[in-house]
């Protein structure tokens, strides 16, 4: 009970200020979307990948191991963050010179310039990990969402001004250099993270094994999910990129800021009991439920929603975005789920079989990749070979997570998926029996906005009726305020 107590308690908090800061997101991405082109997001889109890649180096596997030992000292938090400054200084460097290869690589000198804007970027990322990590393994989720969200909205604003400027794609360069920057400043603060003098190299040695792993997974987890970025802009075009990006970001809204209200959680919380598997298991079992009862019916409604939403938030010039992320939103539900169980291998220590899995799935990833981009050269057929991908991935995944890992038979996971079957059925019908009696309104904004609102309220009402147990206590007790007033 106490596990479930600590969860609930910082996810409560994680998902407030993450959902202020996904409000925020889609308000500043909504007025962005209408003063830039696809192809202005396209040539950041290009950057940001690479970006990712040097986040990934930056790390080293330190944020996790850092959660993970629960017996570093000050001192050992000192020495890791002095050698993370060494290592920025070298990415922020190394990335200012790449930029000339990436510029020869996508045949356009306009990388140069914004690569190496954002070699500023990369310094301040790679210097937050260690001080991010702190306030993780404390446990600190408020301080972190009031950081984040107040450093999204200021650096947001800058970034309209800067667009209704007309500084074209820089506005979105700035946005990324400012953020960094504000967010290392006050994750240093709020860490209380003291500089001692000296160095030395025992803190790294103790988690050396167990960060090398995470390392090397997170490796294999970039490139199987940014070699279809890097390959679209190449192939298809910046346009072509900026269509694909725009799909790919509206359907990992709910994966990452639903799951992630969880597992910034999970982590610190079950890594106290890593030598108890049965208590692990128990706990996250109780966590894959929640994210299926929300994950399959936010990826019914985004299916029959596509239209709408693209219009709503991204306008009507981004309307080719609609078939790519109808066909991306099948595989949210199932990405919500695996976005979860990194962070059970790594409560459990076993980073080692965490790099085994990634290895599987990230084969089965690039090839999606490079028969969808290279061969039927689609961005459409591209995203149905990746939504295959994710399936396959999910048998993978937690065959070795709940089998090996934890020691326990997946097929009380599946069993537990089967039981969302008769929801899906019923949801799916609904969205059906809507589109035939809306397919006669008059086309307009307004109605849209009225069919989204419609489609809303089926996703609530069904959900909740096949799920009332869950929510019967929280009915209950509105009833007892209401009696009592």
């Amino acid at each position: 009970m106490k596990v479930q107590q600590e969860i609930k308690k910082g996810a409560i908090i994680v998902f407030i200020t993450k959902y202020s800061g996904i409000l925020l997101g889609l308000v500043v991405n909504s007025v962005l979307a209408r003063l830039l082109s696809p192809a202005e997001f396209g040539i950041v889109g290009v950057v940001t990948v690479f970006i990712t890649f040097f986040n990934i180096l930056s790390d080293i596997g330190l944020g996790s191991a850092i959660i993970q030992k629960q017996d570093f000292t000050n001192k050992d938090f000192s020495d890791i963050f002095k050698v993370s400054v060494l290592l920025s200084v070298a990415l922020a460097v190394a990335f200012a010179l790449l930029s000339f290869a990436i510029a020869s690589f996508y045949d356009d000198p306009v990388y140069v310039p914004i690569s190496q804007l954002l070699a500023i970027q990369v310094f301040f990322s790679a210097l937050s990990i260690v001080p991010k990590n702190m306030l993780i393994k404390a446990q600190a989720f408020k301080t972190i969402g009031f950081i984040d969200v107040g450093s999204a909205f200021l650096t947001g604003s800058l970034a309209i001004v800067l667009a209704y400027q007309d500084f074209s794609f820089y506005s979105i360069v700035w946005r990324s250099i400012a953020f960094s920057v504000l967010v290392f400043l006050m994750y240093f603060i709020k860490s209380g993270l003291k500089i001692q003098p000296g160095i030395s190299f025992s803190g790294i040695r103790g988690i050396a094994k167990y960060s090398s792993y995470q390392f090397a997974f997170n490796c294999i987890n970039y490139f199987s999910r940014n070699l279809d970025n890097i390959l679209v802009g190449k192939f298809i075009g910046n346009a072509g990129l900026g269509l694909y990006n725009q799909a790919y970001q509206l359907m990992m809204y709910p994966v990452s800021n639903l799951t992630h209200v969880i597992t910034p959680v999970i982590h610190p919380i079950l890594a106290k009991y890593q030598h108890d598997k049965a208590v692990i298991f128990q706990e996250y079992i109780k966590i894959v439920k929640i994210l299926a009862i929300l994950g399959l019916p936010i990826s019914i409604f985004i299916y029959f929603s596509s239209s709408e939403l693209i219009y709503i938030f991204l306008g009507e010039k981004w309307m080719e975005v609609v078939p790519i992320l109808r066909i991306l939103s099948i595989s949210i539900w199932i990405q919500m789920i695996m976005s979860s169980s990194g962070s059970i291998y790594q409560a459990a220590g076993r980073t080692d079989l965490l790099f085994t899995s990634g290895l599987l799935c990230g084969a089965i990833m690039i090839l999606s990749i490079l028969f969808g981009v290279l061969y039927f050269k689609s961005l459409e057929q591209t995203a149905i070979l990746l939504v295959i991908a994710f399936y396959l991935n999910f048998v993978v995944i937690f065959y070795v997570l709940i089998n090996k890992v934890l020691q326990q038979s997946v097929l009380k996971l599946y069993a537990l998926l089967a039981r969302q079957i008769p929801s899906v059925i019923v949801l799916t019908l609904a969205y059906l029996a809507e589109a035939n009696m809306s397919k006669d309104w008059a086309p307009g904004p307004s109605m849209l906005i009225i069919s989204l609102g419609v489609k809303l309220c089926i996703m609530g009402l069904v959900t909740g009726i096949f799920n009332f147990p869950l929510i019967e206590p929280y009915v209950k007790k509105l009833s007892h305020l209401k009696s009592k007033s």
